[in-house]
């Protein structure tokens, strides 16, 4: 199980399976990123129905992987509602179950490989607005 501890809180992915090698989305040029990304494996629910993985998670986006048959669902400019699993540890308290709902923007798409179950797709979301934590919402 991977982990991350953070403000005195660990973060444990509920499921880690291999999508691949973690990687750091990087832009050519000037970071324009004031947000630390955490390399993350997290299920990630879409309103489609889709379920992906985090690739990383920052404050202020995520960066995840599905497989589609929709492209269209993906394209730039889209605002996408999500809702991401996660379990929280804190010292002294039990672990819980969490789930961080809250929407975004399309600002990256690509199709990384077409597979016998669609098109596998790498997104760059940049969230709306803070996430709200949802206790127990697994």
């Amino acid at each position: 199980m991977d982990s991350l501890k953070w403000n005195n809180t660990t973060w444990h992915t509920l499921h880690s399976y291999d999508i691949g090698d973690s990687m750091k989305v990087e832009e050519i040029g000037s970071d324009k990123r004031n947000d630390t990304r955490l390399d993350l494996s997290l299920e990630i629910l879409l309103k489609n129905q889709n379920l992906g993985k985090t690739i990383n998670i920052s404050t202020s986006g995520v960066y995840f992987e599905v497989i589609t048959n929709d492209i269209e669902a993906f394209t730039v400019g889209t605002t996408l509602p999500i809702k991401i699993a996660a379990i929280t540890t804190t010292p002294g308290f039990e672990e819980r179950k969490i789930k961080l709902d809250g929407s975004g923007v399309v600002v990256r798409s690509d199709i990384m490989e077409v597979t016998n179950r669609g098109n596998k797709l790498r997104i760059a979301l940049k969230f709306n607005d803070t996430l709200n934590i949802i206790p127990n919402g697994i």
